[in-house]
């Protein structure tokens, strides 16, 4: 075996965990999002903070953290995950998507995430990926 199938090896040998745990993450993400889809139910939440922070290019980015109170439940605060590049007005209400069984779990409408559709998406193309490089470095 020459240095050059050596490389060509590692490189694969590496690949097959990389794409193995991206799939893995997209499944998840997909099984939260569909939960979400069927479960998730719409509320007004109210901006109670807005987080400035900056992406790792120095551009601002603005993260608001929304209050609720679901039925039946005390109120709930979460901050997005996503954030915009202009400031947000406090006084703005914000419709959210609540999971009732967990209500930490939501999507605030206009912070969009990847969807159902991207997550299973890249799921099975990680997934295919894996399967044939583990395929190639077999045969």
């Amino acid at each position: 075996m020459d240095w050059e199938q050596t490389i060509d090896t590692a490189i694969k040998a590496a690949m097959i965990p990389l794409c193995t745990g991206l799939s893995c993450w997209a499944f998840v993400e997909a099984w939260a999002n569909f939960r979400l889809l069927v479960r998730g139910q719409w509320i007004e939440a109210e901006i109670v903070g807005v987080r400035e922070d900056s992406d790792g290019e120095g551009d601002p980015r603005f993260y608001p953290e929304v209050a609720f109170s679901p039925p039946d439940s005390d109120e709930v605060r979460v901050e997005s995950k996503v954030g915009r590049l202009y400031p947000i007005d406090r006084s703005t209400r914000l419709r959210v998507r609540y999971d009732p069984a967990k209500p930490q779990r939501v999507r605030l409408e206009g912070y969009d995430r990847p969807g159902l559709f991207s997550c299973l998406a890249a799921g099975v193309a990680g997934a295919s990926l894996a399967v044939g490089l583990v395929v190639n470095f077999v045969t």
